[in-house]
């Protein structure tokens, strides 16, 4: 009953090594834990027959049985010990673990003595000779160490405790058992620390390497950063550059015109014509520039608003009338209506200024003679809407994504005298969201666009209306926007 009670701890241990080692082994795809595996598997049927040799005594089938598997548990831990030491066994030694079996199944039954050579000095040679290799080799894994030791110590004891056994100790099958199961043990408990350690330190490389990698990128966004910086500081000191010579220019120009006008000469009537030219394109340059700068200003987040309370429906209404003139020249129609008489928002009125009057010229831009251009505002949960509604040649559905990117247009070869520089949808597109808004685009080909500006009904508390409506609207900006019509 003591046997029996002492093979069943030992079917246990081997069963949770078993158990260990296979779920480990599908976390970890190691060659050398799999083997490990299926040695602690053939350890349990060694344990299984070792009990019923046990129980049937002197039973030549079942020792043999016992003895097979015995021997294939080691062959497949040694083999697993070389496979983690990266040493390939030659195809020509599994005829010889065939033949060392063979041998030792015969001498078991007739040469008990050879049978023992076998177990305690050849095979645990083979394990001794697997330690030395692995102290040898250039690790400071501890665990790499303890296994080397161990490889080492319990083959030796187990040498040592079979020559006792022959000549003073009796009975000493159990403890020797024991001992074997020990060593087994030892070797998969600092595999797996080994494994553990080699992934934590891959793990780290990994993320070592994508550290560097990250940096890498961060610095060539930086970099590229850096130089588009540049560019944009480029682009504003010409812009700013530009502007300064052409309002010489166009201020000469100014005084030329009003000296002419006060001749009231016929012949003078030629060079009035070209000076109107000169300060239409004066004008352009001017839109040219400011867009420049102000493009600058919003890539570098120096652009800011100047929100005051105003009365929105005045000035939207203010700015559309200011250029009925323009459109009546290109025989457009401008349409204003609204379904509220009054609302009071904060915003930056300047900007708004910009944004409608790029609406309006875009508008006439691209709508026809005796086309019909709309102004239309009412206000929905919270939100004030204001839309500018056309009936041009539209934009088409593959351009309708693109339309607020910069440098933008629209590819019409008929259209190609209005193009712009592409700035403009861009700036609206930037000023609405600063205001927390946003602008909506609904447009069919030869029908027409409608573009909706969405504005949160906030006003700032404690604060009077602003004194808009008294300042109006400057006809120099009007001019400077519509100068490429």
């Amino acid at each position: 009953m003591h046997n029996i009670m002492f093979f069943l701890i030992m079917l246990f241990i081997y069963s949770t090594l078993a158990l260990i080692s296979i779920v480990f082994s599908t976390i970890y795809s190691k060659k050398y834990i799999g083997l490990i595996s299926v040695s602690h598997v053939l350890g349990i049927f060694t344990v299984i027959f070792s009990i019923l040799n046990n129980i049937i005594k002197l039973n030549p089938i079942i020792n043999s049985v016992t003895v097979i598997f015995f021997l294939a548990t080691n062959f497949v831990a040694i083999l697993a010990l070389f496979n983690f030491m990266n040493i390939r066994i030659k195809s020509s030694c599994k005829y010889i673990a065939i033949i060392i079996t063979l041998i030792d199944i015969i001498s078991l039954n007739f040469i008990p003595s050879l049978s023992v050579f076998i177990h305690k000095v050849l095979i645990m040679s083979i394990y001794i000779f697997i330690g030395i290799l692995v102290l040898k080799s250039n690790n400071n894994n501890i665990s790499k160490k303890c296994l080397g030791i161990s490889c080492i110590v319990f083959p030796i004891s187990q040498i040592i405790f079979e020559i006792l056994m022959i000549s003073v100790i009796d009975n000493g099958f159990n403890l020797d058992l024991a001992l074997y199961v020990i060593q087994s043990l030892a070797c998969s408990l600092f595999l797996i620390l080994i494994t553990l350690d080699n992934e934590r330190k891959d793990f780290n490389k990994h993320v070592n390497i994508l550290e560097e990698k990250v940096k890498d990128k961060d610095e060539i966004i930086n970099r590229a950063n850096e130089i588009d910086k540049m560019k944009m500081e480029f682009l504003a000191n010409i812009s700013h550059e530009l502007r300064t010579p052409v309002n010489v220019i166009f201020s000469s120009i100014q005084l030329v015109e009003l000296d002419l006008n006060k001749n009231n000469l016929s012949s003078n009537r030629k060079t009035l014509n070209y000076l109107k030219i000169m300060k239409q394109n004066c004008y352009r340059l001017i839109k040219l520039s400011n867009n420049f700068i102000d493009m600058s200003k919003i890539e570098a987040g120096f652009m800011e608003l100047n929100l005051h309370n105003v009365e929105i429906v005045k000035v939207i209404e203010d700015i559309t009338l200011s250029i009925v003139p323009f459109a009546e020249e290109r025989g457009i129609n401008i349409i204003f209506d609204t379904e509220i008489e009054e609302k009071i928002i904060a915003c930056d009125v300047e900007k708004i200024e910009r944004v409608m009057l790029n609406l309006l010229s875009n508008a006439i831009k691209f709508t026809p003679k005796d086309g019909e251009i709309e102004v239309y505002m009412y206000e929905s949960d919270n939100n004030l809407y204001i839309s500018v509604k056309d009936n041009g040649i539209g934009i088409p559905k593959y351009m309708q994504d693109r339309i607020f990117d910069r440098f933008t247009q629209v590819k019409d070869g008929l259209l190609k005298e209005n193009e712009g520089s592409g700035i403009g949808l861009s700036l609206v597109k930037y000023l609405v969201e600063m205001h927390g808004g946003r602008v909506i685009l609904e447009s069919d080909m030869n029908k027409g666009c409608k573009f909706s500006i969405i504005l949160p009904c906030n006003i700032i508390k404690g604060e009077d209306i602003g004194n808009f409506n008294d300042n109006g609207i400057g006809m120099k900006k009007i001019e400077i926007e519509f100068s490429d019509l």
